[in-house]
This record gives structure tokens, C-alpha cells and sequence, in this order.
């Protein structure tokens, strides 16, 4: 091995401006029942999407584009949260600059909400975490973030 292999193998990290994030309208509240729960009795906390910020660079390595996106969800549990451990389902859509969806892309947040000691209760817990986005979609412009809900919780919400 010589001193040019080494250059070789170096993948080329390059700094892009991040795409604009938007929280989409229709998603942007989330709740849990529990399970086989089919009233408004039943939800176990709600979920709302909060804010976001670009904490590292976006960057592109070859043909790739990497968007570290940090996501703030306020949790709010209710009387019938018995386990604070949740999951919470989210997409992420692509979009390039004519509003085209290029890709959509799942992730899962999973966290806990956490207990007054005092009270025994659940109470609003700030939940952040990191959604890398890695796409080959450069003219990614725009990305919209929102809530996986079945047609029986987004029922309840309405």
C-alpha cells in the first residue's frame, strides 16, 4: 500500500444548504389508545410536533445526500397511560422545488415519559431526537414531517 490508495478510498463530505422543513397540517397531532381501544376514553397520551432545527450540517458524500434533522414532540399522557415507554411513528416526504414528491421515508421516535415522583403520574415530557435523512434525491428542496395515524385514531381525532 502507498500514499495514493489512501487518497483513493476518502469519500468527499461537502456542506449543502438544508431543505426547507414544514410540519404537515394534517398530521401534526398524534395519540395512543390502549390497545384494542376504540374510544376517547381509551387514548393514552397525545403527541404534537413542536419544532425542529438543523443542529449538524447537511452534507453530501458522493451521491448522497445526509440531513440531520433534530424534531421536537411535546407528549401529553392522560388517565389511561399505565407504561411510559411509547413509539411514536413518523414519515418524512421529499419534495423538490415544484411541490413533486421524490420519496417518503418511515422512522419510529421511541422514548419515555416521564413520572412525577412525587404524584406517582405521568407528566408532559419534551421529546426530541435525531431523524437522519439520507437520500440520492439531491434536488431534494423541501421535506414534510408528520404522524403515522390508522383510520381508527385519526377518527378519534376528529
Amino acid at each position: 500500500m502507498g500514499c495514493n490508495t489512501i487518497g483513493k478510498n476518502k469519500q468527499i463530505s461537502e456542506a449543502f444548504s438544508c431543505p426547507r422543513v414544514f410540519f404537515s397540517s394534517e398530521d401534526r397531532l398524534f395519540i395512543d389508545t390502549a390497545e384494542d381501544g376504540t374510544s376517547i376514553d381509551d387514548i393514552t397520551y397525545k403527541a404534537q410536533l413542536n419544532n425542529f432545527a438543523f443542529i449538524d450540517k447537511c452534507l453530501q458524500q458522493n451521491e448522497a445526500a445526509v440531513i440531520p434533522l433534530d424534531i421536537l414532540i411535546i407528549a401529553q399522557p392522560m388517565e389511561a397511560l399505565k407504561n411510559g415507554d411509547v413509539s411514536i411513528p413518523l414519515y418524512a416526504e421529499l419534495l423538490d422545488q415544484n411541490d413533486q414528491v421524490l420519496e417518503t421515508q418511515y422512522f419510529m421516535v421511541s422514548k419515555s415519559i416521564e413520572k412525577n415522583f412525587d404524584t406517582k403520574s405521568f407528566k408532559e415530557t419534551d421529546i426530541t431526537d435525531r431523524l437522519y435523512i439520507i437520500t440520492k434525491n439531491l434536488e431534494t428542496n423541501q421535506i414534510v414531517i408528520g404522524f403515522m395515524l390508522d383510520d381508527e385514531k385519526r377518527l378519534l381525532l376528529n
